[in-house]
């Protein structure tokens, strides 16, 4: 009976060695080489809400990778937290596990991508020009590929407006392959927009109706332009809201700015004047359509605004802006700000 126990144990011994030179082997392998495929390499699109579980799970289910179970027990063993950013990734066969999670964590899709950051409050031409500047897509094909779009149901088709996508490709950092074309840049980025709207719902609890989209960007895309600090947005949209519910005019210096096409640091009353369905000085609603690219915080802003009476604000010396309900106090800062010019 003593013999059998010793025999036993000895067998067990065996078996569990033999396991943990297996998982230790298999383990290496898996930091080593996490993929098993015979091309050269694959290519891995990860959508806007992704996270490693579901890329995990979609390479397992393909085939492609040794373990996802041991590729998560070297992150938490090695305390790594990848934050996934979308795009199309290459993937080569023979790249290690430390590599892949790095690109995913980077944004690195391959060799062959350009990275290009749209800032918040750019328009179009602005967004074709850094488009251009990164060799990424000629600005000609870029608005040309804006023009010939099949837009989204939630974009109004309205003919006083420059370029129906205005407001809509939103500004992000991107990585786009060197031969990409005009078309799915504009896809990549309207993607981007779509998945913002949805995290933006998810967040507040908030659906936003189709119908009602168009205008909310509108509105978001002047706050964008008009202030500067996030904690002041919501304050701005307020005041845009608060005049439209009187049927007073936005008077926005940004859409004369967007109307006139170019930038000026001071506006002249001539300027106020120029005929255009995007001039807030001019028509008593809100513009045709966005005059930028607005950021979330913005779109938030637009969709949630605090409730106030204000129905004015005016630039401060240290970059914030001065709220008030009062025209007489409004004037009174005004005149303070000018003569100090």
């Amino acid at each position: 009976m003593k013999k059998k126990l010793i025999v036993g144990m000895l067998i067990l011994i065996i078996l569990l060695t033999s396991t943990f030179l297996f998982i230790k082997s298999s383990y290496g392998k898996v930091v080593q080489s996490p993929f098993k495929f015979n091309a050269e390499t694959i290519n891995l699109k990860v959508a806007n809400g992704d996270n490693l579980n579901n890329i995990l799970s979609k390479l397992k289910q393909q085939n492609l990778i040794r373990s996802s179970y041991l590729i998560k027990y070297y992150m938490k063993s090695n305390n790594i937290d990848v934050t996934i950013k979308p795009g199309l990734y290459v993937i080569n066969k023979d790249m290690t596990l430390e590599k892949f999670l790095h690109n995913l964590n980077n944004g690195v899709l391959d060799e062959n991508s350009i990275k290009v950051t749209i800032p918040e409050g750019f328009n179009i031409e602005q967004i074709a020009g850094r488009l251009e500047e990164k060799q990424i897509v000629k600005k000609e094909d870029f608005l040309k590929a804006l023009q010939e779009y099949i837009l989204p149901s939630y974009i109004k088709k309205n003919s006083g407006r420059k370029y129906a996508l205005e407001g809509f490709l939103f500004p992000d950092t991107y990585n786009f392959r060197k031969d990409i074309t005009a078309k799915e840049v504009i896809d990549e980025m309207l993607e981007r927009f779509e998945f913002v709207i949805r995290d933006i719902e998810k967040g507040t609890g908030k659906t936003i109706e189709e119908k009602k989209l168009d205008d909310l960007i509108t509105m978001a895309s002047i706050v964008e332009r008009e202030v500067e600090k996030n904690e002041e947005r919501g304050k701005a949209a307020s005041v845009f809201y608060n005049r439209l519910n009187i049927n007073m005019k936005l008077e926005s210096c940004a859409t004369v700015l967007y109307s006139l096409g170019y930038h000026k640091e001071e506006l002249s009353l001539n300027d106020l004047k120029v005929n255009s369905p995007f001039n807030t000085y001019k028509v008593t609603a809100l513009p045709v359509g966005p005059i930028c690219s607005p950021s979330r915080a913005s779109i938030e802003a637009a969709l949630n605004p605090p409730k106030t009476d204000y129905l004015y604000f005016i630039l401060n010396d240290d970059g914030t802006h001065f709220f008030t309900k009062d025209y007489k106090e409004f004037e009174k800062k005004k005149a303070i700000r000018d003569g100090k010019k």
